[in-house]
């Protein structure tokens, strides 16, 4: 897949999880929220390892790149 396309998906996708966000926020609490997120990014990890669709380098690699968005100011 092109760059231009898998990062057009990314922002399509992470503008739709986005418009959820505020209907979920009003039935469960912040960490409810953040806990079922990485339960799905968790399994969505597994399955692309699962397909070899991603390598184990770059999970990690995306792992890291949250850690860094999620805990620096």
């Amino acid at each position: 897949m092109k760059q231009a396309r898998y990062q057009a998906q990314v922002r399509m996708c992470a503008a739709e999880i986005q418009a959820a966000l505020p209907d979920l926020a009003k039935r469960h609490t912040p960490l409810i929220l953040v806990a079922a997120l990485t339960e799905h990014i968790r399994g969505a990890l597994f399955l692309t390892q699962e397909a070899r669709a991603c390598p184990p380098a770059k999970a990690r690699a995306m792992i890291r790149r949250m850690r860094q968005i999620a805990f620096t100011a």
